[in-house]
């Protein structure tokens, strides 16, 4: 009698099961999100860097034709990487080689170049004279989304 009268105090207490009943095994729900791939103002309209300012995505290997104050110069996207892209760039006055990753923003100037880079987004670089800035905006799916100033 004590022994099916603690039973039944358990079951009503939701701590324990009564013989003959079965209860459910949990169940676990997993939900996978990917986020959506960044947006460039230009779309991949590679002409529009010949300007000076353009934000074209990225899917591949490209050379892009840029202009500035000093003259014609390529951007040219080696690979789209996982976290950024390896590029080349030959202007008139400099150039280099390397992978952009993260907020960064990178400068080719006459005098040599320079980074900038935050742990968040940093603001599109504004132009200036003889200066190429090259931002990444990011990178999903395979796709990168670049900025390219000049000035």
């Amino acid at each position: 009698m004590l022994v099916g009268g603690l039973v039944a105090a358990l079951a009503a207490a939701g701590c324990g099961t009564v013989p003959g009943t079965a209860v459910p095994a949990p169940t676990t729900t997993t939900t996978t999100t990917t986020a959506p791939p960044p947006t460039a103002a230009d779309g991949a309209d590679y002409a529009a860097c010949a300007d000076g300012t353009c934000e074209v995505a990225l899917t591949g290997p490209v050379d892009i034709a840029v202009g500035s104050s000093t003259g014609p110069g390529t951007f040219k996207v080696l690979a789209v990487r996982e976290d950024g892209i390896e590029f080349d760039v030959d202007l008139p006055h400099s150039g280099g080689h390397g992978t952009l990753k993260g907020y960064c923003t990178l400068t080719f100037t006459p005098g040599g170049g320079g980074s900038r880079c935050s742990n968040q987004p940093l603001p599109p670089p504004q132009p200036q004279t003889g200066v190429l800035a090259v931002q990444l905006v990011g990178v999903t799916g395979g796709t990168a989304v670049v900025r390219l100033v000049t000035g």
